[in-house]
């Protein structure tokens, strides 16, 4: 198959398949770490989805969650600025939020999204939404129940970019620890911010330079001591040129949830095509048994890419 504007990958870790969301037909793919495609949805819910979660319910089943950034130029009913669910072949579910191509806003009750970026589950099973992208109104961190209802609001006053503590500047991924931790991708303030599940702040990581963050995963965990491998894809936020991924051990210690701002331990750099549009390091997913590398570079007809450990002296390097 052909891609076009690919936005984001994400591994389901029960399948262990890649999938792949894109803003062109079929939007969702699913793939073995081979590369064959196994199946595609030709859904037409989606506008224009920005990245896709799987959220693993108590009885077994899963559930697809995709955000439905903003409208497209062409623009339909019901598209944009909400969160989408689906089920894993593609059936519509439900919707958070008002889609709509004039339904964008800040609201909190009832919730109203604004170029909606990312979402994930913290332990108690509520959604933690990264909410806001390049000029959009918001750049918050909010908290919700499984029913949609706001719990927390984390940002800079009246959601405008800030760079303090659990305030945000194109929020654009996030991921949940084993500690109940959020580690935001906090694109344009060049980080990731580490906040508490009640918002505090608990640390961030500086080492990118001028880069924009737009991408976190994590990879192999380990337990003397306990840590696990974080994974940091950035690039320049001016599009093109070399993007850089970067990995750190993650200290998993949940009786001490502050975070150092840490050194990485390997990097590398990715070359980002050029082509038609603005080209990103958008999205990332990581195998953790095998350190394998999944990327999405946003812009054009681009496709994902794998990339694979090639170890120094063929012996993966330690953490510390």
């Amino acid at each position: 198959m052909s891609f076009n504007t690919v936005s984001w990958v994400e591994r389901d870790p029960k399948t262990k398949l890649v999938y792949v969301l894109q803003r062109s037909a079929p939007p969702v793919s699913a793939w073995t770490a081979d590369g064959e495609l196994v199946s595609s949805w030709n859904t037409q819910a989606l506008g224009d989805p920005h990245s896709i979660s799987f959220d693993a319910g108590p009885d077994g089943s899963t559930t697809v969650w995709i955000t439905d950034m903003a409208p497209p130029l062409l623009v339909g009913q019901g598209y944009g600025h909400c969160l989408k669910s689906f089920t894993l072949s593609g059936e519509f579910l439900s919707t958070i939020g008002t889609c709509g191509e004039n339904s964008q806003g800040t609201g909190l009750d009832p919730v109203q999204f604004d170029k909606v970026t990312d979402v994930a589950w913290d332990a108690a099973g509520d959604l933690l939404v990264s909410d806001g992208d390049l000029n959009g109104l918001n750049n918050r961190v909010l908290k919700l129940d499984p029913s949609g209802v706001v719990l927390e609001s984390w940002s800079a006053p009246g959601d405008q970019p800030g760079s303090g503590p659990a305030q945000f500047d194109l929020p654009h991924m996030l991921i949940v620890d084993q500690c109940d931790r959020i580690w935001v991708a906090d694109a344009l303030n060049h980080r990731v911010q580490v906040i508490a599940n009640d918002g505090t702040f608990l640390g961030e990581i500086t080492s990118f330079g001028d880069l924009g963050v737009y991408a976190v995963a994590f990879g192999a965990s380990f337990f003397s001591p306990p840590e696990t491998i974080l994974f940091v894809g950035a690039s320049p936020t001016s599009g093109g040129g070399t993007g850089q991924i970067s990995l750190f051990a993650a200290p998993m210690d949940c009786t001490q949830p502050t975070i150092a701002n840490l050194a990485a331990f390997a990097t590398f750099d990715v070359p980002i095509p050029s082509s038609t549009s603005t080209t990103l390091l958008h999205s990332m997913t990581v195998d953790p048994e095998t350190w394998d590398v999944y990327l999405a570079v946003l812009g054009g007809k681009l496709p994902p890419q794998k990339w694979v450990p090639a170890w120094p002296g063929g012996e993966r390097p330690s953490p510390r």
